[in-house]
């Protein structure tokens, strides 16, 4: 399979692989109608819920490159708003470029003016270029690409355009994802290998297809980084370029350069897909909703991110949006509607390299997990810390590491796991638990209880360990968390006091 065309041609031919599949897109969208492109017939003119909500269509960024019809490779950096016309947002991975190439390529204090003036694309790396052909065959004039139209360091603007980014890839007509390309120096579209036979293909019959989504896509290196989540998410619909295949995804479907229309993801991915992110988790049922915010926490987790400290602004816009919709509210990404099923994450060193954020659920969300009640286990009203009730492990009860986990041992008889969160488990006689849940089977002593495990913040356990429901009710005794776990209902004390996690 050949990669995507450098023969730039009328409309998308610039990211098919060549013309002969534009033809079979025209062939297969336009039954005897003028129209512009097969991505317009797919999605633009067809699907109502691709369309930008009503909303937000007075949103324009702050800045934009409008690309000159007219002269080739002449583009202007502009700050004025134009509602009128549409844009188009490039999604790639910067790969690892050096203070030269940033002082280079990207837009500065010093070179901000005369870009206002107009520059030339043979300035920027492979990928700003392919990307501007795409934007011009799809009959487009304005296209925004990080690099290009956010001020870094001080005196830029990096921190309030941070916060746009959500709107700035939500109100885009298209989204271009360069998933194939590790650095903005690579590009994405590539010389043909040899010429066409026009003569003897078949336009009117798509070729057979051996494209693999999930391989080219959702596996490639571009949908590794912690950013393009919400950039994915909240696109309205996307053109994937891969190294063998060029896919088309909306909404509604996923198309490749064959013309096979992909099954839809009936999983998790099909929440991922919705242009207007999260309404269909509103009307998908508890479990559902669960699944998919566990699956969101556990891929985001184990994203790369140049930036550490950027890691919670990456996905801010998704957990806002998540609230809105669902009228909840949220704390360190805990929502308060799912807050047992949330608080059950632990550690994972799955991810590959190895991501220290990188984290799963030991429990997967169900009908039948019975929770305590609001009084017993929810936010303080300003958000910081947990109201708790905690209790005690049984008499004789001790750990003993085996692999990731520890055990927890009551003689000789295993009686629960626990997955921890610190570099090292203090003895269990240090540590006290918070019933979290329980399923509602089987219903006898030995029914695990699903618990945080903690400790004393300060180290020294002052703990009454007989202490009971008529003990001190002073909610300033404060804990931390040693790690998450389940142990049979038998060994966790009955009487609790209370307290906060922090």
């Amino acid at each position: 399979m050949r990669p995507p065309s450098e023969d730039i041609v009328p409309a998308i031919v610039s990211f098919l692989e060549n013309e002969v599949t534009f033809q079979r897109w025209i062939r297969l969208y336009q039954a005897d109608r003028d129209w512009d492109d097969p991505l317009r017939e797919h999605c633009v003119n067809h699907h109502s819920g691709c369309k930008r909500a009503p909303r937000e269509r007075n949103f324009w960024p702050k800045r934009i490159i409008f690309i000159d019809g007219s002269i080739s490779g002449k583009l202007t950096l502009v700050e004025k708003q134009v509602l009128d016309e549409d844009y188009l947002v490039l999604s790639h991975c910067w790969g690892n470029p050096t203070p030269d190439d940033k002082t280079r390529f990207c837009t500065t204090l010093e070179n901000h003016d005369h870009r206002l003036g107009g520059f030339s694309s043979d300035d920027l790396p492979k990928t700003f270029q392919d990307a501007i052909e795409v934007t011009r065959a799809l009959g487009k004039q304005y296209l925004w690409i990080d690099a290009l139209c956010i001020i870094p360091g001080d005196g830029g603007n990096w921190e309030s355009q941070a916060n746009t980014m959500p709107d700035i890839f939500a109100n885009a007509y298209c989204t271009i994802a360069v998933t194939s390309a590790h650095s903005w120096k690579d590009g994405f579209l590539k010389p043909q290998s040899g010429p066409l036979d026009r003569q003897t293909q078949n336009y009117s019959t798509p070729s057979p297809c051996e494209c693999d989504f999930g391989k080219d896509v959702d596996s490639g290196p571009l949908m590794k980084r912690a950013w393009v989540l919400q950039e994915r998410v909240l696109s309205r619909r996307t053109i994937h370029f891969t190294g063998s295949h060029v896919y088309c995804e909306c909404g509604e479907a996923v198309i490749c350069e064959q013309l096979t229309k992909l099954e839809p993801p009936f999983g998790k991915q099909y929440f991922i897909l919705d242009p207007q992110f999260p309404g269909r988790l509103y009307c998908s049922g508890y479990e559902r909703t669960v699944q998919f915010i566990q699956f969101l926490f556990v891929i985001y987790s184990a994203s790369g991110i140049t930036e550490e400290t950027d890691r919670a602004v990456a996905i801010n816009s998704l957990i806002i949006r998540i609230e809105q919709k669902l009228e909840t509210s949220s704390h360190y990404g805990i929502f308060q509607l799912f807050l047992s099923s949330l608080l059950l994450w632990k550690r994972t060193q799955d991810s590959n390299p190895p991501i220290e954020s990188s984290i799963d659920f030991i429990l997967k969300p169900t009908n039948h997990f019975l929770v305590p009640s609001r009084n017993d286990l929810c936010f303080v009203d300003d958000g910081r810390a947990l109201n708790i009730e905690v209790r005690n492990f049984g008499e004789g009860c001790r750990t003993e590491k085996r692999g990731a986990e520890y055990v927890i041992l009551n003689v000789v008889e295993e009686v629960g796991s626990i997955w921890v969160n610190m570099a090292n488990l203090m003895q269990l006689d240090d540590c006290n638990c918070v019933f979290v849940g329980t399923l509602s089977w089987p219903e006898d002593a030995r029914k695990d209880y699903y618990i945080l495990v903690i400790r004393d913040k300060h180290g020294d356990i002052s703990q009454d360990k007989n202490g009971g429901k008529g003990g001190n009710k002073d909610r300033d005794k404060r804990y931390e968390r040693v790690g998450v776990g389940k142990v049979q209902s038998r060994f966790v004390s009955i009487d609790c006091t209370s307290g906060t996690l922090w």
